[in-house]
């Protein structure tokens, strides 16, 4: 046996690794009072928190407090990251931030913001001595229910979103929904975007609360305005915990991939290049609504989703203010969205699109040009009658300006 092993030409050689992570919700996590992320940070005594500028002027005071009643000797390093700064030179700094601290190996780096900052902070763990670990605090709509639970971790390059980056799961993940009651109203609606994405593929209870009340989660910020009725309280927590629940349930299985066919791909088909089209850039969400619509309207005139659906999808959308078309969204642009696209989904469009009565989908493996272009047209000649011309409301990220 050994004989052959030593003369053999190939080894073949299999391994596995178990990835355990949790999440945990907790109300209030800067309270001294709540020790939950305290009690993971007092075995070092210590913590390099890396936190969104625009968080770090609403809640550094308490951060800074929270760390000092419980005795542990804080480092706040505020980050500013916007899209257009999504860059390698953004995860350097963060690089050398982690080296100044001097950080141990196996001690967490605590980042706290929205999916910008958690995205480029996690990148920087994966890659600082091969694999640093960290601690997540989304506090952004985006964060709690897309970009915080998964594991893609990642730098724009040369225009290209998101062009750069790994998989790198948290130790765990604090989601405090109490975040959004400073969250501006332009953010709210950028992350209902993405819970629009998943329920109208998988869950469609979670689709028809934000159908009957998601105006009203956007005006009281998911219930976290004071004198909320507790009913709507319930419902908006319902709502944020289904789309946790419904992400992890597809995503957790293909954590690295190895499938091609991803739900959550819907919205993110042509939103990528459409996104980082304009100056300034679009909010993530409203990219990713005119992906949704203009696949809704595919899937239309497949005869996947119904007239009546295709409108009724269309009708969320509007009056919830997010964008459904945008003047960027050209026929080059999403000739050059659909070969970008096929690269990285290994020669296949891979195009989810929602189906049926919704809460249900497919994925179209491939769809010829001529299609694209035929309901491209269509699309637009759809939007020429809603409200705004299928614009939405407050699209770019000069709001955070």
């Amino acid at each position: 046996m050994a004989s052959n092993f030593t003369n053999a030409t190939t080894y073949s050689v299999s391994s596995n690794l178990e990835i355990a992570h949790s999440y945990h919700f907790v109300n209030h996590v800067f309270d001294t009072e709540v020790a939950n992320l305290a009690d993971l940070y007092k075995p070092y005594k210590r913590c390099l928190a890396i936190v969104d500028h625009s968080v770090y002027k609403l809640y550094g005071y308490h951060i800074k407090k929270y760390f000092k009643v419980h005795e542990i000797e804080a480092t706040i390093q505020p980050a500013h990251i916007t899209e257009d700064e999504k860059s390698l030179e953004a995860l350097q700094e963060v690089c050398s931030w982690i080296t100044d601290f001097n950080i141990l190996r196996r001690e967490p780096v605590l980042v706290i913001g929205g999916g910008l900052v958690t995205d480029v902070v996690g990148f920087a763990c994966a890659i600082y001595r091969r694999t640093t670990r960290y601690i997540r605090i989304p506090t952004s709509l985006i964060g709690l229910i897309d970009a915080s639970v998964s594991n893609r971790v990642a730098v724009n390059w040369r225009g290209m979103k998101n062009r750069l980056g790994g998989y790198h799961e948290p130790l765990h993940t604090l989601i405090d929904p109490t975040f959004l009651r400073t969250l501006p109203v332009a953010e709210v609606r950028n992350g209902i975007a993405e819970i629009l994405k998943i329920s109208s593929c998988t869950h469609i209870a979670t689709f028809e609360a934000l159908e009957q009340c998601g105006h009203t989660f956007i005006e009281t910020h998911f219930g976290q305005l004071r004198e909320v009725d507790q009913e709507l309280v319930e419902a908006a927590e319902t709502v944020i915990r289904q789309t946790i629940q419904s992400v992890l349930e597809v995503e957790v299985p293909n954590s690295r991939e190895q499938s091609l066919d991803r739900v959550m791909y819907f919205g993110h088909t042509w939103s990528p290049v459409l996104e980082l089209a304009v100056s300034p850039p679009l909010l993530h969400g409203h990219a990713v609504s005119v992906d949704m619509c203009f696949s809704a309207n595919l899937a239309n005139q497949r005869g996947l989703l119904a007239n009546d659906q295709y409108m009724r999808f269309l009708r969320v959308f509007s009056a919830l203010g997010l964008a459904m078309d945008h003047p960027a969204f050209t026929l080059e642009l999403m000739k050059k969205g659909t070969d970008a696209t096929i690269a990285t989904r290994g020669g296949k469009l891979r195009a989810p699109v929602p189906t049926g009565t919704l809460g249900s989908h497919a994925i179209l493996q491939m769809v010829d040009y001529d299609e694209l272009e035929t309901t491209w047209a269509n699309h637009k000649k759809v939007m020429e009658k809603l409200p705004r011309n299928g614009l939405g409301l407050e699209m770019d990220i000069a709001v955070r300006a």
